[in-house]
């Protein structure tokens, strides 16, 4: 009988727990609804970036919003999307907060949910032709190795430094502010193909002479055909070129000045990428 008390009473002790845990873990979820209004363009609701790195990025996010770039960069951190699909919940919150000027359409999200370890970039429409969904792909997984070793910092001011890069450019833009230089992109290797039959190769020309040499003039040309060269599963070639060297590339606009007046009632229209880490 004695016994059976205790396991009673651990049995309580457990369920009481639970109820505990339950609210704690559901305080970290963040759904569009529950998020205030953008106070900055930088909204580190994840409380992962340095001081440093909110004051870096909202300064080069108002150059771009109050220069002749005419762009509203946003940043958002939060722990969790709630359980939804990180490209349903970006549009939830660009539909909510409207980045990029009404009629011009020129805004951007940068979007990390750390305890979900996804990523998404999206491009308004306004800004589609100069930052398509091949290039902020790479810039996502250029973000990648940081994202991993936590150093959100990097991530982050690497990410926006490729797309401040990129707008400044083609607004002939030069951004006061110098970011560090961007992540390291990725490489190219060979996963497959031709490279891993070699040691066959060498067997066939022993034993069939010189005239392997037609069979192995075969192979090659059907790996070339079947793509033998991919990518590795991190990352992608880098599109956009050039990096932050000095400052930003295009001399002659004024890159302005003042704050955060809040985001303008810009469209997205589905352009941008996502991923994981």
């Amino acid at each position: 009988m004695e016994g059976f008390h205790r396991t009673t009473s651990l049995i309580c002790r457990l369920m009481l727990a639970a109820l505990f845990l339950i609210p704690l873990s559901g305080a970290l979820a963040e759904s569009v609804s529950s998020l205030p209004k953008p106070t900055d363009y930088v909204n580190d609701f994840a409380h992962v970036l340095s001081p440093d790195a909110v004051a870096k990025l909202d300064r080069i996010c108002a150059e771009l919003d109050h220069s002749q770039a005419n762009a509203q960069v946003a940043v958002v951190t939060v722990h969790n999307l709630d359980g939804d699909d990180a490209t349903d919940w970006a549009n939830q919150l660009e539909d909510k907060w409207k980045m990029g000027k009404k009629g011009s359409d020129r805004g951007v999200l940068v979007l990390l949910a750390v305890d979900d370890h996804k990523y998404r970039i999206d491009v308004a429409y306004g800004l589609e032709g100069i930052l398509n969904d091949a290039k902020v792909g790479d810039f996502g997984r250029a973000m990648v190795p940081a994202l991993r070793a936590k150093d959100y910092d990097s991530a982050i001011l690497g990410a926006v430094g490729q797309v401040a890069q990129v707008i400044a450019k083609d607004a002939n833009v030069t951004l006061s502010d110098q970011l560090p230089e961007p992540p390291p992109v990725p490489q190219r290797h060979n996963s497959g193909g031709l490279a891993n039959l070699i040691p066959f190769i060498f067997l066939i020309l022993i034993f069939c002479g010189f005239g392997g040499l037609r069979l192995l003039f075969a192979m090659g040309l059907l790996n070339s055909a079947l793509g033998g060269r991919r990518y590795n599963g991190g990352g992608g070639p880098f599109i956009g070129g050039g990096g932050f060297g000095g400052g930003f590339g295009g001399g002659g606009g004024d890159s302005g000045g003042g704050g955060f007046g809040g985001f303008g009632g810009g469209s997205f229209g589905g352009g941008g990428a996502g991923g994981s880490w």
